[in-house]
């Protein structure tokens, strides 16, 4: 019983603090608002998290596991390598252009404690190896640099979502570049 309370408790703690960076920004977020928000006291939040930073951190964490747990469950759907690609580049354009993913793009991983950003850096690693699989199946000899430029790619795609361009037509431009660049290095 005690368990699924603590686990209600760091939910409503994480939403709250997303809430927070939402409406306010990182520097919306203290333990003063967040128990605010919750209606817990500044001590009980400190029961679950030590820090600011290692709520910032959980909240980053979260969202790189979501992405990494759903596009590993898309792309290993399918079979055919060059769709693999495809599903990889649009989920993970919609996924960086979504409106939760940009309110934690504030976090700077300066922000997180030095546990938090190995374990980030680990899973953006796992992250990358579900599109690095389908890269060597089509004989790229040099996948790792590829996804490196593909997700480069992807991440500029975002940025012009967020300033107002379409996100049709930039994710169909998107494609377009990054299979064509995939077709030149066969």
């Amino acid at each position: 019983m005690v368990s699924q309370i603590a686990d209600t408790r760091r939910e409503a703690i994480l939403l709250a603090s997303l809430e927070l960076l939402d409406a306010s920004g990182i520097e919306g977020i203290s333990m003063a608002r967040i128990a605010h928000v919750t209606g817990l006291s500044r001590p009980a939040i400190y029961q679950y998290f030590s820090s600011r930073e290692n709520i910032l951190g959980e909240l980053l964490i979260n969202d790189m596991a979501d992405l990494s747990n759903e596009i590993d469950r898309i792309v290993s759907a399918e079979q055919e390598p060059m769709e693999q690609v495809r599903l990889w580049i649009h989920y993970s354009l919609a996924h960086m252009a979504s409106k939760e993913h940009r309110v934690v793009r504030e976090i700077s991983v300066k922000n997180l404690r030095e546990d938090q950003r190995g374990e980030l850096m680990a899973m953006h690693g796992y992250f990358m190896t579900s599109l690095i699989s389908p890269l060597k199946e089509l004989g790229i000899e040099d996948p790792s640099s590829q996804v490196s430029l593909i997700f480069a790619a992807i991440a500029s795609a975002a940025e012009r979502i967020d300033s107002g361009k379409p996100f049709i037509a930039e994710a169909a431009a998107l494609e377009k570049f990054v299979i064509a660049g995939v077709e030149a290095a066969l």
